[in-house]
């Protein structure tokens, strides 16, 4: 099988990057990373982890900063690691909202310049891409990091404010970002939408430790059938779908389906309140928030896993879609999470916003033994993308500002993602994986604007 091979030629001498990162607390993270230490909260092998072993690799002086509402800043030598809160940690809208997201973006801009920065790299939801124009203007090469996508699939913005933001943010990606990164093929299609051309495009996926997977049960259907939710309890989550579902399971078929609900959130006491409401406390569990060995648990009696998430929100590709394969689990869920591409054969697709569909869905596999196996049985084909490095955030930033940077810009060439050369080595690896090769493709790859609608095609 042909791998990616570990790079260790010396970098080029210029580079120092800037990354701003999501809103974690990233000074505990780097602390727990300087100390061999797994964020016992965390499930996944974290993504600035990641970025730290990309930066160590390669001897890359760096400046990390969330927006964690915690103000520190740790100095490691050249390295600084920073949590910097937004100008507010309350919720804004409208004009105080674009003012937080501008001073932010040129808060970061003053850091890059002061550091001497060349490269920033700048996670999705961090402010509006096209004010990272200031930093092509400066000199430093931004690199938009997408951790959701732009839009939820076939639901452009709307509104007279998003959609003039939205062209805003073309200009950026037509002419200032030099390639983009992302955590699934759709981030990439939606970069090169926005630009209005081909975008170099490095995709790469959450990654995890087989080892906590192992001692698993593999799901044989049995009564009650266990359907687990993980994830943050927010409406636009589709945690209230939920109940939709288990209320239209409940009145058709009673005693056969049991949801087990983990995560906490702004919404956990109004669905604790509506659960109680309904009287459905005997078959809605909630858990809360788990660590990782109590979350395991909860895998390892589940049977399916449920990621109903509504049209109001922007998805990458879940993590808890990623957990749910490796632990031999299929996946219920609608093209608006970004999932059915990597997990072709292990996923059910239902219709978004329609918690009739769902349910229907889960009854299908309830009468049918033989599907739910063959999922699960798909799921061993689909996993590995999840458990090696070489599709991880390290050799993702390793193409990307190691490789790409190499490159000439992209031109309006189209190159089918899913059949990269890397990618069907991978594919091929094991028995019976020829048929899933259009999933794994990791190779830079240049999308085209005009190749594959993200309001068209299925997701």
């Amino acid at each position: 099988m042909e791998m990616m091979q570990v790079r260790t030629e010396a970098k080029p001498k210029s580079i120092r990057v800037l990354s701003a990162i999501g809103p974690g607390d990233v000074v505990n993270a780097f602390r727990d990373w300087t100390g061999g230490v797994r964020t016992i909260s965390e499930t996944s092998i974290t993504f600035s982890s990641q970025e730290f072993d990309f930066f160590k690799r390669h001897d890359i002086p760096f400046w990390v900063i969330s927006s964690h509402p915690r103000r520190e800043m740790l100095n490691d030598g050249v390295n600084r690691i920073e949590n910097r809160p937004r100008g507010t940690t309350k919720p804004v809208s409208g004009l105080m909202f674009q003012a937080v997201q501008l001073l932010y973006a040129l808060s970061l801009l003053r850091s890059a310049i002061r550091f001497r920065a060349t490269h920033a790299i700048i996670d999705s939801g961090t402010t509006h891409w096209f004010a990272l124009s200031l930093f092509r203007l400066a000199g430093i090469e931004p690199y938009p990091n997408f951790h959701n996508v732009y839009w939820p699939v076939g639901h452009k913005p709307q509104g007279a404010v998003k959609r003039a933001i939205l062209r805003l943010d073309g200009l950026f990606f037509r002419h200032c970002a030099r390639a983009v990164l992302g955590v699934s093929p759709e981030c990439g299609r939606q970069a090169s939408l926005l630009a209005g051309r081909a975008t170099q495009f490095v995709d790469y996926r959450i990654q995890f430790e087989s080892g906590d997977f192992e001692t698993l049960p593999k799901p044989v259907l049995s009564l009650p059938m266990r359907i687990m939710f993980a994830g943050r309890i927010e409406e636009n989550k589709g945690v209230f779908d939920i109940l939709t579902i288990c209320q239209l399971l409940s009145a058709r078929r009673p005693n056969r389906f049991v949801f087990d609900i983990c995560g906490a959130g702004g919404a956990s006491d109004a669905l604790a309140a509506e659960i109680a409401a309904r009287q459905l406390g005997s078959s809605v569990i909630l858990h809360g928030k788990l660590l990782r060995p109590e979350l395991l648990k909860v895998y390892g009696r589940s049977h399916l896993v449920i990621v109903p998430t509504r049209s109001t929100f922007c998805e990458g590709l879940p993590g808890v879609c990623a957990e749910a394969v490796i632990a031999g689990r299929p996946v219920l869920t609608s093209r608006l999470s970004n999932a059915l591409e990597a997990l072709h054969g292990a996923v059910v697709e239902a219709r978004e916003d329609d918690p009739v569909d769902y349910a229907g869905k889960i009854e299908a596999l309830d009468d049918d033994p033989e599907r739910y196996s063959e999922l699960v049985r798909h799921t061993v084909l689909v996993r590995g993308q999840f458990l090696n490095p070489s599709f991880g955030l390290t050799t993702a930033l390793e193409r990307c500002l190691l490789d790409v940077a190499r490159m000439p810009d992209s031109g309006p060439v189209p190159m089918d993602h899913t059949t990269t050369e890397k990618g069907r080595a991978f594919a091929h690896r094991g028995r019976a994986k020829a048929s899933n090769a259009r999933q794994l493709g990791f190779a830079v790859s240049s999308f085209s604007a005009g190749a594959g609608s993200a309001d068209g095609r299925r997701e």
